[in-house]
């Protein structure tokens, strides 16, 4: 089949976006079907207000053009279930309507999934889409759960990402070394980059020592850039949006991966690349990464929003470091056994007959 499936920019030096790093992975992992990828979304970088609506627009009014150009079987939607991603990919299902196009709808997080919403705007524009989409994927059953309880929708279902694990190969920590903490993403908000600056502020206060590697790109990086770098000097680095080896390279030479999310998570691919490789996860339980990562056995959970939580956990880590090979080993057992990218496959291509059926 001819799948047109949407998504940011697929090159990772113009978006660092989840939805992005799946999207390449299911391209790249699966021959069966003949992939078109249709650019929706904004990239990263500063840009006027006009030229980004500007872009809006343009990608919306072409869609139904590029369909038929194509000649497409089904699309592929991928939806972050937030204000702007609803909005953007109500017109896209609307499009497919009609066309009469099948729709497999792919929901990546989003602060709607797990909160719901009152705005009855929203929740009409939710049910619309779900009703035109003839299948509609999670990343969890607990994302199934929510949307069951959020907008009463009980057909999705649940398909974790995954990741080709032969990219990522385990490497054993050093934790006798000074202990290396990463992250690596979007350099946002959301992803709680204040509580992690205010946490190593605290500890650094407390005569610890520690290295911190910064990755990504987003609309807080130079502000936080400077910010570490005033805080910790040589032991700060930032290294840019990386991928393919170099990423491999930069994980291998971390013990800890950061991401204290305060919203809008789904199941962070880059929780599972540095997971695989050995790294042990500190994280927030948002979303689907509460089915994930599991207290002192794979990783640690710390309590949103809170920088002194934070601080406390990673203090414990640094100071306990006999149970961190443990946790390590358990961290890349975990997604080597249940994250593979080939049955993630299989069962997206039944998801995709059932939804051209």
């Amino acid at each position: 089949m001819k799948v047109l499936i949407t998504a940011p920019s697929l090159d990772p030096k113009k978006n660092v976006s989840g939805i992005s790093t799946v999207v390449r992975n299911i391209i790249s992992a699966n021959p069966t079907h003949q992939y078109i990828h249709y650019l929706l979304g904004r990239p990263d970088g500063p840009s006027s207000t006009f030229s980004l609506l500007l872009s809006q627009i343009k990608q919306l009014f072409l869609f139904p053009f590029f369909i038929k150009k194509n000649d497409v079987d089904i699309v592929h939607q991928n939806l972050p279930f937030n204000p702007k991603g609803l909005l953007r990919e109500y017109i896209i299902n609307l499009w497919c309507k009609l066309l009469d196009i099948p729709v497999l709808l792919h929901i990546h997080g989003g602060v709607f999934l797990m909160d719901g919403t009152t705005n009855r705007m929203y929740q009409y524009i939710a049910s619309s889409i779900f009703k035109n989409s003839k299948s509609i994927i999670v990343l969890s059953e607990l994302e199934k759960e929510a949307l069951s309880k959020n907008f009463n929708f009980h057909n999705s279902y649940a398909l974790p990402n995954s990741i080709n694990i032969s990219m990522f190969s385990f490497s054993k920590n050093e934790f006798s070394n000074m202990p290396t903490f990463l992250f690596l993403g979007r350099i946002h908000e959301s992803k709680g980059i204040d509580d992690i600056f205010n946490a190593l502020t605290l500890l650094i206060s407390k005569n610890m020592t520690f290295r911190f590697i910064l990755c990504g790109n987003g609309p807080l990086k130079d502000e936080y850039i400077k910010k570490f770098k005033d805080l910790m000097k040589d032991n700060f680095e930032y290294l840019g949006v990386v991928d393919g080896k170099l990423k491999v390279e930069i994980m291998k030479r971390s013990n800890f991966f950061l991401l204290p999310s305060r919203y809008g998570e789904g199941l962070p691919m880059a929780l599972l690349e540095t997971m695989s490789v050995g790294l042990i996860p500190i994280v927030t339980d948002d979303a689907s990464m509460k089915t994930l990562v599991k207290d002192k056995y794979n990783g640690f959970k710390v309590n949103k929003s809170d920088y002194e939580d934070l601080a406390r956990v990673i203090g414990e880590a640094i100071n306990h470091r006999e149970l961190l090979d443990n946790i390590s080993s358990n961290a890349s057992l975990t997604i080597y056994t249940s994250y593979n990218i080939i049955d993630y496959i299989e069962r997206l291509n039944d998801f995709y007959g059932k939804a051209a059926s």
